[in-house]
């Protein structure tokens, strides 16, 4: 049921009846549904491309190598972080594509990219048939816009708002749970090999605990904690207390930027976190993890969406949620390349991944030397 490291470069899988992991094969998956809630954000990016014209910026600029991605953003005065979500968005779209196979040596932000033959034939300013000028009917559209419109009510809550403290909303973290359950519980079944010798997974930043829970009913050798702010820990309890796992997973208030150390555990977990933030504070995260690991036997497991080390074959779901990312925090998705090596810097070793055809997030497994 395991996937070596290596085995996550190849094209990532986009539809249902993949061969990997062929227990799964017949089984009813999320990953279409994601990649339905994600295509607004594709289309924003397509929208955003044709007002601004850079698609003829692309098309003009590319000399038969593609435009890079600092190209892009100096043309259009954006961030590289931000230029680089919508340049995966519209790869995954069909639109734009890369100028080579690459490897797990190109970093996100080094890829070039050019028109594909149906964007230069339909996305081109003045050009017969172009539907550049039709993008336009899709600028101030919105999920928020179609709700007013259908709703006689309109005072609707913001599921973001706080509880105090900086902890976000009980309907923020019923949100995030809706997100990521699927794939806790997917993922959580390959897990146990892995996990054989650990005793205390902690679910860092956990919210609803999700990710804790799913582990501790896979692994029933194993006790959790879903550590986070104090605002949020009532919210996990009741999380807990639905789940019947009262007595072997419990809240522990903290706050993993603030802590000198993490709660003793012999396994960290961060599902859905490490995409909220930057490179350095993700470091830091990791470096936390590796300090208060045991010598023996730690380890510490990511769940994340991932971006294919080709780019082109990134999930349309996984570059969806790259694209929401940069309107929240400072965060972005990964490839796996990228994570390897920067729990790598840190100290961690065997880093592998494990994947499943029936979800688009996959887990990032490594240990302490």
């Amino acid at each position: 049921a395991l996937i070596g490291f290596a085995a996550a470069f190849a094209p990532a899988q986009t539809g249902e009846a993949s061969t990997q992991l062929g227990a799964f094969e017949d089984e009813l998956g999320t990953t279409p549904i994601f990649n339905l809630m994600m295509s607004q954000y594709h289309s924003s990016a397509l929208v955003i491309f044709g007002r601004l014209g850079l698609f003829d910026y692309i098309h003009d600029h590319s000399n038969g190598t593609g435009v890079s991605v600092e190209e892009v953003a100096a043309h259009a005065n954006w961030s590289v972080r931000a230029t680089s979500a919508m340049l995966v968005s519209l790869v995954t779209s069909g639109i734009l594509e890369t100028d080579d196979s690459s490897s797990s040596t190109t970093h996100s932000f080094q890829h070039r990219y050019r028109l594909t033959p149906r964007a230069a034939k339909f996305l081109l300013s003045g050009v017969p048939g172009s539907v550049v000028p039709y993008l336009e009917i899709f600028w101030d559209f919105s999920p928020q816009m179609l709700l007013e419109k259908a709703s006689a009510d309109k005072k609707q809550d913001n599921y973001m708002l706080e509880t105090g403290g900086g902890a976000p909303s009980a309907m923020f973290i019923s949100a995030m749970q809706g997100q990521s359950s699927h794939a806790a519980m997917t993922l959580a079944t390959l897990l146990g090999p892995d996990l054989i010798n650990n005793t205390h997974f902690i679910d860092v930043g956990g919210g609803s605990g999700t990710f804790c829970l799913e582990v501790c009913k896979a692994s029933p050798h194993m006790k959790g904690s879903i550590y986070d702010l104090a605002g949020v820990c009532p919210i996990a309890e009741k999380f807990i207390a639905e789940a019947e796992m009262s007595s072997r997973v419990q809240a522990v208030p903290g706050d993993m930027f603030n802590d000198d150390v993490f709660p003793q555990a012999d396994c960290y977990g961060f599902g859905n976190v490490l995409h909220d933030w930057s490179d350095e504070a993700n470091t830091a995260l990791l470096e936390k993890a590796y300090k208060s690991l045991p010598e023996k036997d730690g380890k510490v497991v990511l769940l994340e969406m991932l971006v294919a080390e080709d780019v082109t074959s990134t999930t349309s779901a996984a570059a969806g949620l790259n694209l929401i990312m940069v309107t929240n925090e400072d965060g972005r998705q990964y490839k796996a390349s990228e994570l390897k090596k920067m729990m790598e810097g840190v100290g961690f070793v065997d880093v592998k991944v494990v994947s499943s055809p029936v979800t688009p997030y996959s887990l990032v497994i490594a240990s302490k030397k």
